[in-house]
């Protein structure tokens, strides 16, 4: 499943979090931020760092914005999960 902001692709979203819902797949947007913070002495370049944390804080907002995601969504995601078993 893709994230679009109007006509803009965002990104894509993993089967778990389309299963998880727009509230869960923003939470675990804000999970990997959470670890962002608490390696902030790890030797990545500050600059990408700082970049991709605005692009998980942007990605997280507009899964809160979004009301549910499609049967047709989670059902894709349900039957991809399965074959990875």
């Amino acid at each position: 499943m893709k994230l679009f902001d109007g006509d803009e692709l965002e990104g894509e979203i993993c089967p778990e979090c389309v299963l998880a819902g727009p509230g869960g797949a923003a939470g675990k947007a804000r999970e990997r931020l959470g670890a962002m913070g608490r390696n902030e002495g790890a030797p990545d370049e500050p600059e990408g760092r700082t970049l991709w944390a605005l692009l998980l804080s942007r990605r997280a907002h507009l899964l809160e914005e979004t009301p549910s995601f499609s049967l047709a969504a989670r059902q894709a995601a349900v039957r991809e999960t399965r074959e990875r078993r």
